[in-house]
């Protein structure tokens, strides 16, 4: 089975809004697959679709060969699901865990529990109540509980939402080692840089519609298409976006201009332009690497012009 996760023509209405529109996705097995968008975009709702949690009448979604809404149980046996959702206040974490493995049959879950406490790095809290937790203390419960079953599957809403730097790497470095073991990872999240430091499948989701998915390598391969660059001087942003090849000239957080180019224009090129056309005063240019985030960017803002045509 090539691919674990098959959606086809997937459409789920909230009334007279259309959260879903048409999306067709395939997951392939083994893969860390990003599924990223904008809040309201549709991501958290595919994901409930994925565990039955949402019943839906257009399309079809299989996961591992099954169809969702007429196999829920034997399918979610095999999956692993964090949602971004309380869990119970008044139960310590060692409870909450113990039930939740008693409930899926999990045998020696003790050993179990304490193993997947200790990698991330919360055996000294085993009998804090849940409520006590800060945000990302209960985010890490939230993973283990969805570790216990050892899942051919996991689906991650959020996964990193809340946690500081330190448990963030322990928490990538655990994502990747279970997809070098042969689980297969969806995970959705509005933290770009995070997603970009794991991923190996991509997929870009804007009102309910699909507007990018692939292979990451492929994806970055058509939009190294374009150039960015760092200049820091005197530019005006309304003239240098006059040039047919800029798209975008953005000011950072550090006083420099951030300017994206299409097509295959050069450094040389554009630095001439600047001086040449516009006498631009540059004190600093350089090229810099596209990114997972400047891809997403390019992504919705084309979604953005369509729509205003």
């Amino acid at each position: 089975m090539n691919n674990i996760i098959e959606i086809q023509n997937l459409s789920k209405s909230y009334g007279t809004i259309k959260a879903l529109d048409q999306v067709t996705l395939n997951v392939p097995k083994g893969s860390i697959y990003g599924y990223l968008g904008p809040n309201g975009a549709g991501k958290t709702t595919t994901m409930k679709v994925l565990v039955g949690l949402l019943r839906y009448f257009d399309g079809s979604v299989k996961i591992f060969g099954q169809e969702v809404k007429t196999d829920t149980v034997e399918v979610n046996k095999r999956i692993g699901f964090l949602p971004d959702a309380e869990m119970p206040k008044n139960d310590s974490i060692h409870r909450f865990l113990s039930l939740t493995a008693k409930m899926n049959g999990i045998k020696d879950r003790e050993n179990r529990i304490s193993e997947l406490l200790n990698q991330l790095g919360l055996r000294k809290l085993r009998n804090r109540k849940i409520g006590n937790l800060s945000k990302g203390q209960k985010q890490r419960v939230g993973l283990v509980n969805a570790l216990l079953n050892d899942p051919e599957l996991l689906i991650l809403d959020e996964p990193n939402n809340g946690l500081d730097p330190i448990a963030r790497t322990r928490v990538l470095s655990l994502l990747k080692d279970l997809a070098k073991s042969g689980k297969t990872i969806l995970l959705s999240s509005h933290i770009i840089g995070e997603v970009d430091k794991i991923a190996t499948n991509l997929a870009i989701i804007h009102q309910g519609r699909i507007i990018e998915q692939g292979r990451r390598s492929e994806l970055f391969e058509r939009y190294l298409k374009h150039g960015k660059y760092i200049i820091a001087g005197k530019l005006d942003p309304g003239k240098v976006t006059t040039l047919e090849y800029v798209t975008s000239c953005e000011l950072d957080s550090l006083g420099r201009y951030q300017v994206t180019t299409s097509g295959e224009i050069n450094e040389e090129q554009l630095l001439l332009d600047l001086i040449q056309k516009f006498n631009s005063k540059i004190k600093y240019f350089s090229s810099a690497e596209f990114s997972l985030e400047d891809l997403f960017l390019e992504s919705i803002n084309g979604q953005l012009k369509k729509g205003d045509k």
